[in-house]
């Protein structure tokens, strides 16, 4: 592999499975991975096997090009910033733009199922991404229509086993929740 992968978002729980699929599942070598973070100091145990650790924070567009410098592909993993509806677009944007100055070939992003149109508070900023990738001049880019994680779902349990209900917001349909690991197991594929 001549371009190292980077992967953003690196300290969460998404990046770090992410990159523990990289490195035992499709045996990348660790020098092939750069993960950036906002928090480079949580990526201790990554830089002492090998992977670069490059600080990232979208919200200091000054520290991405270094950051970016050199990529061939890069993941993009959403930003948790759920406090402020628009603004995860905005740091998206940044990264986006970011990516193309530095000439980064390929930008894998985690978006959501059909976020035009949708009713949920967090599609507007995947579908103004989504929109971002597709007006940019990158070379390439993926988006991963990753679902709720099946993680998530133990922070409703104590009402459902209160209440012996489980409301949902599938409409009556069935839903196609899937754990964080096999989503994380897809990007580092792609």
């Amino acid at each position: 592999m001549s371009d190292p992968l980077l992967v953003t978002g690196a300290a969460g729980q998404l990046g770090r499975a992410v990159i523990r699929h990289l490195l035992t599942t499709l045996k990348v070598p660790a020098g092939s991975i750069i993960a950036a973070t906002r928090k480079p100091e949580q990526l201790k145990d990554l830089a002492a096997q090998g992977v670069q650790v490059r600080a990232a924070d979208f919200d200091d567009p000054q520290s991405l090009p270094a950051a970016f410098a050199g990529v061939g592909r890069m993941l993009l993993i959403s930003t948790d910033r759920l406090d402020r509806p628009g603004y995860r677009a905005e740091q998206h944007g940044r990264a986006i733009a970011a990516a193309e100055q530095a000439g980064v070939g390929h930008v894998v992003y985690t978006s959501m199922p059909k976020p035009d149109n949708s009713p949920l508070l967090i599609a507007p900023d995947h579908a103004r991404t989504e929109a971002a990738l597709r007006d940019s001049k990158l070379a390439g880019w993926t988006v991963l229509r990753n679902h709720w994680y099946f993680e998530n779902l133990l922070m409703s349990l104590p009402q459902i086993l209160g209440s012996g209900r489980w409301f949902t917001a599938d409409e009556g349909g069935a839903s196609a929740d899937i754990a964080r690991d096999d989503l994380a197991r897809a990007a580092a594929v792609v």
